[in-house]
C-alpha cells in the first residue's frame, strides 16, 4: 500500500508523529472549527442587533465575504424587482399605525390615493422605493403596504425581493437586512411605533376614524376608480373599513425591530442590489473575526493537515 506521501508524489522523508503530537494537531483543529460566529442571521433581527455593537468592531470581518474560507460565490445575492398583488402580501411587523395607512388614504395627503389607486410605488419620507420583501412576507414598507390595502388590495404594487442563500425565513432575511446596514454603514437605526394600531381597531372604529379623516376630494377619486359605487363620505369610509379590517397579520416584530434601510444611508431603501452583495463581500454567512485573514490562515490550516496526513517536515 501507497503511503499519503507516494501518493501526493512528496520526495522528502516524512516525519514521524507521536500521538500526543497528533492529539494536540486534532485538538487544535477542532478548536478552529467550533469557533463561534459573531453573529447568525438566521437567529433573526433581534439577534442581529443585539450583536450590533461587536459586529460594528469587528466590521472587516462583515466584508469579508470574498476572502472567506467559503469564497465569494455563497454569499452573492441579488434583489429583484417585479410586480405582485397588494393583497398577496403580508407582513413580519405587529403594529400598523392608523396615522401612516389608514388617514394618509382617507385625507388624499401627499399624493398617495392617487397612488394607491394606479399602483406601483408610494411616497414615504425616505423617498419613493419599491416594499421590500422576502418572498410574500413584507421586510420594510409595512405602511406604504398597508395604504395599498386600505385603498386598492387588488393593486399591482412594485416589490424588491431579497433573494439570499442560506437565508432561512423571512426572520433571517429581516436580520440579513440589518446585517447589510451594519457592514456598509456602520448602523442600523430602528424607528418607534407611533399612533394607533390597527390590529386592535374594530371595524367600526377603523370606519368612524376613516371620516373624521376624510377629505372632500377622496370620495369622488375612489368612485371616478371604480372602488365605490357613490362618492359620499360614508361609501368611503365603509370601503376603507371594510379593506383594512380585513388586513393580513399582525406580524411578530415590533416595529423597533425593522430595518431601515435609507436611514441607515442606502440611497435606494435596499431596493437595488449593492455592489457589494454582486461581489459575495457581504460576509453573512457565519462571519468570524478571521475570516479577514482568509488566505493566510488557509495556507496554515492546509500545512496543519498536511503535517497531520505525515507529509510535511517541521
Amino acid at each position: 500500500m501507497k503511503t499519503l506521501s507516494e501518493v501526493y508524489g512528496y520526495k522528502k522523508k516524512a516525519k514521524k508523529v507521536n500521538s500526543k503530537f497528533l492529539r494536540e494537531m486534532i485538538e487544535k483543529e477542532l478548536r478552529l472549527i467550533s469557533e463561534k460566529a459573531l453573529v447568525d442571521v438566521n437567529d433573526g433581527p433581534d439577534a442581529v442587533l443585539a450583536a450590533a455593537s461587536e459586529l460594528v468592531a469587528n466590521q472587516d470581518a462583515l466584508r469579508a465575504g470574498t476572502t472567506d474560507k467559503a469564497g465569494p460565490d455563497d454569499e452573492k445575492f441579488q434583489i429583484v424587482n417585479k410586480s405582485v398583488p397588494a393583497a398577496s402580501l403580508e407582513p413580519t411587523q405587529s403594529e400598523i399605525g392608523t396615522g401612516q395607512s389608514l388617514l394618509d388614504q382617507a385625507g388624499d395627503k401627499y399624493g398617495n390615493l392617487d397612488r394607491a389607486i394606479a399602483g406601483g410605488k408610494l411616497a414615504s419620507a425616505s423617498g419613493e422605493f419599491p416594499i421590500l420583501v422576502y418572498g410574500n412576507k413584507v421586510l420594510d414598507g409595512h405602511h406604504r403596504w398597508s395604504q395599498f390595502i386600505t385603498t386598492n388590495p387588488k393593486a399591482m404594487v412594485d416589490v424588491a425581493s431579497l433573494e439570499a442563500p442560506g437565508i432561512e425565513d423571512a426572520d433571517g432575511a429581516l436580520g440579513l437586512a440589518h446585517f447589510i446596514n451594519l457592514a456598509l454603514y456602520g448602523k442600523s437605526p430602528t424607528k418607534p411605533f407611533k399612533g394607533e394600531n390597527v390590529y386592535k381597531m374594530s371595524k367600526d372604529d377603523i370606519k368612524k376614524m376613516a371620516l373624521e379623516g376624510m377629505a372632500e376630494t377622496t370620495p369622488a377619486k375612489l368612485a371616478a376608480a371604480g372602488l365605490i359605487d357613490e362618492p359620499t363620505p360614508e361609501a368611503a369610509a365603509e370601503h376603507f373599513a371594510t379593506n383594512l379590517s380585513n388586513i393580513s397579520g399582525p406580524g411578530d416584530h415590533s416595529r423597533t425591530s425593522m430595518p431601515q434601510a435609507a436611514d441607515a444611508g442606502d440611497p435606494t431603501g435596499l431596493t437595488q442590489t449593492p455592489a457589494a452583495a454582486k461581489a459575495g463581500a457581504i460576509n453573512y454567512l457565519e462571519p468570524d473575526s478571521e475570516d479577514v485573514q482568509t488566505q493566510s490562515e488557509g495556507k496554515a490550516i492546509t500545512e496543519r493537515w498536511q503535517k497531520l496526513a505525515g507529509l510535511l517536515n517541521d
